[in-house]
């Protein structure tokens, strides 16, 4: 298994990973599929996906079986952390977002998705963070579960507009 940074040259290999990751974490019996695809008509396209991997406030991980062959990613964005985040870590900015987490469904299950996260942690203790959030859909339980496991413990929720639906969710933070 390879957990590697991705480059501006990933961004075709990360937008099928986006799309199809959306799809089965989010759509039926979640959501109409239809919903789901104006969801990535609007927000997961190339030209989205190549200004995010441009920007310097974000990192992305790709996550390669050995034969190379991607199965998941994730994405780290330094900005501001939500008001309702414990004040320690708001005030000295010294907390980071897990923005994206995902694996495809077929790899789900087999540790795969604790190792992604665990690169995530490391990557965030490394560049001096104290804290990670992360925000999750009220309804998904099985990342609810996962965070849970992970040692995620939530402080509050926004709400978040998923194509033409407003749904809310919550946020989870962990102490590094």
């Amino acid at each position: 298994m390879l957990i590697r940074t991705a480059t501006l040259s990933d961004v075709s290999l990360l937008w099928e990973l986006a799309v199809q990751t959306m799809r089965e974490a989010f759509g039926p019996p979640h959501n109409s599929a239809e919903l789901v695809e104006e969801y990535i008509q609007a927000d997961i396209t190339l030209p989205a996906l190549e200004a995010e991997l441009g920007d310097r406030r974000a990192a992305f991980f790709v996550f390669e079986l050995p034969d190379r062959t991607p199965i998941g990613y994730a994405k780290m964005r330094r900005h501001s952390p939500p008001r309702r985040m414990p004040e320690p870590y708001r005030r000295a900015r010294n907390a980071i977002e897990i923005q994206r987490i995902y694996l495809l469904q077929q790899h789900t299950g087999q540790g795969r998705g604790r190792m992604l996260m665990e690169h995530c942690l490391n990557w965030a203790r490394e560049q001096g963070y104290k804290a990670v959030w992360l925000g999750v859909w009220e309804h998904n339980e099985r990342a609810l579960t996962f965070y849970k496991k992970m040692g995620f413990e939530p402080f509050g929720f926004h709400y978040f507009q998923f194509g033409s639906e407003r749904q809310r969710d919550f946020w989870l933070q962990k102490q590094l």
